[in-house]
């Protein structure tokens, strides 16, 4: 599949109330597309015209069979490898104890490790300004510490991506041993 977008077969433009301010200027834009790595796609695209209020949603109408991914970064030209995650995905980085898992508005995104980690110590200072007490101090500065280092000198580092649609991926340019999937039965 080359990395184009292409218009494939549908587009739905209406208008609704808007769920924020009442009034009958939310447009809603649907149309699907063949999306690189993620195949067809319905793309609804929802924006207020009087408040303002703007969503989007990249829905994949390809379905193929769960598969867990697993990849193993060891030096720092790893961390620009790219991560294709749906909405249904789960990420795992077990050196950090990291968890990201979809939630009720899981978005997909496309990013690299970097950008992971970039997600992970922004998780960290949301948490760490809610929490009343600082309990965790040493393990966070501990997280933090091994974030810094992968991301100046690379280091051991292993992303787990396990995906129920099948549709996840990770793409390296130089991947030879360092990428093992696995496709599972069942959901």
């Amino acid at each position: 599949m080359n990395n184009e977008t292409i218009f494939v077969e549908y587009k739905n433009i209406y208008t609704e109330i808007c769920p924020i301010c009442g009034d009958k200027t939310f447009k809603i834009n649907e149309v699907i597309h063949l999306q690189p790595h993620l195949g067809r796609t319905l793309i609804v695209s929802k924006l207020c015209e009087k408040c303002g209020y703007k969503k989007t949603e990249i829905i994949p109408l390809e379905i193929k069979k769960r598969k867990i991914i697993v990849y193993k970064a060891t030096e720092k030209k790893d961390l620009y490898s790219k991560i294709v995650r749906t909405s249904t995905a789960t990420i795992y980085i077990p050196e950090l104890g990291a968890v990201i898992e979809p939630g009720v508005d899981a978005p997909i995104f496309i990013t690299n490790i970097e950008g992971i980690l970039s997600r992970i110590e922004d998780a960290i200072d949301r948490i760490r300004v809610l929490e009343d007490n600082k309990t965790n101090d040493e393990e966070v500065a501990r997280i933090r510490e091994y974030i810094a280092k992968v991301k100046q000198k690379g280091g051991e580092l292993t992303i787990i991506i396990d995906d129920p649609t099948g549709l996840s991926k990770i793409i390296a340019k130089e991947s030879a041993g360092k990428i093992v999937i696995e496709y599972v039965e069942g959901r």
